[in-house]
């Protein structure tokens, strides 16, 4: 009997170390298995607004800073549109393939790739006719952050290439990007830093320069929009110049048109420039 007791004793205690076995070689759960993919950041995270100074509540074209603006003593708003319609002409033409792929993704769906990340894979064509194909990477953090990843490749061109990187909350009240330049030679370009307050709207984005070893290193443009963007103003342009050490501050009002420019460079004093409603230069 106490031999029959041992057997079983035994039989028992192996079954249950291969019981402990097999529970310690199970798969983990996939806790994102099942969730929908995270919301792709809104475009205000990503691209500057620029069209709002430049033109008329009516759609016409404002009028240009060359013998025109000379002629009809508009120096000071003219001289603001074209500092800002230069820095747009620059970041548009170094910016068209990352951009494009930017707002291709909000055309297609994501499939989850497991361990809390989703892909959106498709392909788009640029304004040169070229084709591309577009990997965008998000993963859900536990820090209530997405992580994104963007990895481009042209057909018949350079290899996958990770173009850029970033951090978006998931209230949308910051991100953060980083974007490379030369899918050649791939090398930091231009961090984007973007800020929302969800209470009362108030919005700033900013591009600083973040190529290595230039002057420009650390230079900015950064558009500001709501309350606080400027004293008495609701929309503000800053340019500093790291090469030189020089900052552009632009204030105007976006229902009125009137507004200031300060630029120790251009004006070689630290006062303000005014213009008024109708864009004529006046007193500050």
């Amino acid at each position: 009997m106490r031999k029959l007791s041992f057997v079983l004793a035994l039989a028992l205690s192996v079954f249950a170390i291969q019981s402990c076995q097999k529970d310690d070689t199970a798969e983990p759960v996939d806790p994102y298995a099942g969730q929908e993919a995270p919301q792709l950041p809104a475009a205000e995270t990503f691209v500057m607004p620029i069209k709002p100074f430049t033109e008329l509540d009516d759609g016409r074209e404002a009028p240009g800073w060359t013998q025109e603006v000379t002629s009809r003593s508009i120096n000071n708003w003219g001289y603001s549109a074209g500092t800002v319609l230069v820095w747009n002409t620059v970041l548009t033409v170094h910016l068209a393939i990352p951009t494009l792929a930017f707002f291709e993704s909000f055309n297609h769906q994501a499939e989850y790739q497991g361990g809390g990340v989703w892909l959106w894979a498709y392909e788009f064509t640029g304004e040169n006719g070229a084709t591309y194909q577009a990997e965008l990477y998000g993963e859900l953090l536990p820090s209530a952050e997405v992580k994104w990843d963007m990895y481009i490749s042209q057909t018949g061109g350079f290899p996958r290439v990770h173009w850029y990187s970033g951090t978006t909350a998931n209230d949308r009240s910051y991100a953060r990007w980083a974007l490379n330049f030369d899918p050649n030679n791939p090398r930091p370009f231009i961090n984007i830093d973007f800020q929302r307050d969800n209470g009362n709207g108030a919005a700033a984005i900013r591009y600083t320069n973040s190529i290595p070893g230039v002057p420009e290193n650390g230079g900015y443009i950064e558009y500001r929009e709501g309350a606080g963007a400027a004293d008495g103003f609701d929309r503000a342009y800053e340019v500093y110049k790291a090469e030189i050490d020089n900052l552009l501050e632009i204030n105007w009002d976006s229902v009125n048109k009137n507004g200031r420019v300060k630029d120790a460079e251009k004006f070689q004093d630290q006062e303000w420039h005014c213009w008024g409603t109708d864009l004529q230069d006046t007193d500050c």
